[in-house]
């Protein structure tokens, strides 16, 4: 029975060496040289994203502004008709 105990607590202890081994690593990840070469590589593609929807966005007020404009030719248009039909 005490020899069921000892290994028991050998890989009790295995185990919980492996888990702080494991801590460690995911730790010190950030520091890690990998990581730092793909940071720019994620920013640069965060940029991108960021400035395809701003363009995007652009794009739907410029769409927005031709619309307002055609709306207001339009009702100057009617204006007109009100006012000559009033005259007349």
């Amino acid at each position: 029975m005490s020899s069921k105990k000892i290994k028991n607590n050998s890989t009790d202890s295995k185990e919980v060496s492996t888990r702080l081994k494991n801590k460690k690593s995911n730790g010190t990840r950030p520091d890690s040289p990998s990581n730092k070469e793909s940071k720019p590589e994620i920013k640069f593609k965060k940029v991108k994203k960021i400035s395809k929807s701003i363009k995007g966005i652009e794009s739907e007020i410029s769409h927005i502004q031709t619309q307002m404009k055609k709306i207001e030719n339009d009702l100057n248009t009617i204006l007109k008709f009100i006012e000559t039909g009033k005259k007349t």
